[in-house]
């Protein structure tokens, strides 16, 4: 074989690997961020709850069950509330949650549409009094420019949901329930509110029964049931531990 055949079939199959190479994508490459399922890459459902619960003993009853269950809710606390519970009940709602291995977020301090604000504006609404963490959801899932720059800024990544059940329309407990229940699916994200009927150990335990019954599965507390530390952590990792 000639040296200069020899030569074009070498650069034939450097070319034909480097093009491989390029457009290949790495094994490894993260998948992009969904914003509706948030950190959650499990196929379990996340039991999400808006805003301010009714009263103390009401979060309390909740997160106590979630924990005793190794149910990992994800509660999105307003700045304004946590000040509130602080001043009237002298009980930091942040960590009384996070001790029970449940999942806090942001959501604004003063639960304002943030499509109003520019992005420096945006950006403090999602600080401190508002929980401190890399994971928030806007109210009422209110998306733009700026929402995104304001996020962009203080490092955190917004999170919505899959479905609501329009629990504040002032639905039951069992029509919430039946929503969860009906609408859920594998990895979903569900919008409740802690101030309505949804927020309670009796639903949470018919959503789990109801839920099993279809083959899905809830989220599990920080933790898992293997023991040891339950504490969840200021910062969501990037793949919770469902």
């Amino acid at each position: 074989m000639g040296c200069r055949r020899r030569i074009a079939i070498l650069l034939s199959v450097a070319a034909l690997v480097v093009s491989a190479h390029v457009l290949s994508p790495p094994a490894s490459a993260a998948p992009a961020y969904d914003i509706r399922r948030g950190p959650n890459h499990s196929e379990r459902v996340v039991l999400t709850f808006d805003d301010c619960p009714r009263s103390l003993d009401s979060f309390e009853s909740v997160v106590e069950y979630a924990y005793e269950e190794n149910i990992g809710l994800v509660l999105a606390l307003t700045g304004k509330c946590i000040t509130e519970f602080l001043d009237e009940e002298d009980e930091d709602l942040v960590r009384l949650a996070r001790q029970h291995g449940q999942y806090v977020i942001n959501h604004s301090i003063n639960h304002r549409d943030l499509r109003q604000f520019t992005c420096a504006q945006v950006a403090a609404e999602l600080r401190a009094p508002g929980v401190v963490t890399n994971f928030g959801r806007p109210p009422h899932g209110g998306i733009n420019k700026a929402v995104r720059c304001g996020y962009e800024r203080v490092k955190m990544r917004p999170w919505l949901w899959n479905f609501s059940t329009r629990d504040w329309t002032g639905k039951s407990r069992s029509e919430v329930v039946d929503s969860v229940v009906a609408n859920s699916r594998k990895g979903a994200t569900v919008l409740m509110h802690m101030q309505w009927r949804g927020f309670d150990p009796r639903a949470l335990d018919r959503m789990k029964e109801g839920l099993e019954d279809r083959g899905l599965r809830l989220c599990r507390a920080y933790g898992g049931a293997t023991g040891g530390i339950r504490t969840s952590p200021t910062m969501l990792p990037q793949r919770l531990p469902c």
